[in-house]
């Protein structure tokens, strides 16, 4: 009991924000086009929901990977990277190719994905998207377009 008092007391005497959450992390900006994949691997690998959303525009348009299902907008982008943190395992993207003119940019990427299946099985995924970049006002870089399988052959 003297412990826990001692504790107590001691608490007392703390900073007020001694227990608060820690302050959030600032997001990163793409401030350069050829650092828009690392920042998305990064983002994905650290599981943070609020970076990845953060590089999109508000009315970007992702395609996913069975290219029939289209998301469009913050709010169903969010949805869809909640569920991609909770089953990717690691993801690696390398830049195929870029195309710039003036404020947009075209990118080719090749990535691999090991992910956890909703039955628990671990799998592994590579193929090939096509990404759009946007130049903003302030000049940082945001995706307009995320075709997760747009650079694959579909032939």
């Amino acid at each position: 009991m003297k412990k826990l008092i001692s504790f107590l007391i001691m608490c007392m005497f703390l900073p007020v924000g001694a227990f608060a959450e820690h302050a959030e992390i600032p997001l990163e900006k793409i401030t350069d086009p050829d650092m828009a994949h690392a920042l998305f691997v990064k983002a994905m690998n650290e599981k943070n929901i609020d970076q990845l959303c953060s590089m999109y525009t508000d009315d970007a348009v992702m395609v996913l990977r069975d290219g029939k299902l289209e998301v469009s907008g913050q709010s169903s982008l969010r949805r869809v990277f909640s569920i991609m943190v909770d089953m990717v395992e690691t993801l690696n993207i390398e830049t195929v190719y870029q195309v710039e003119a003036e404020n947009t940019v075209l990118f080719r990427s090749k990535y691999r994905s090991v992910y956890k299946t909703p039955d628990g099985k671990i799998e592994e995924i590579v193929s090939s998207g096509i990404e759009v970049l946007e130049k903003q006002a302030d000049g940082t870089w945001l995706f307009s377009i995320d075709h997760q399988n747009g650079g694959s052959n579909v032939l």
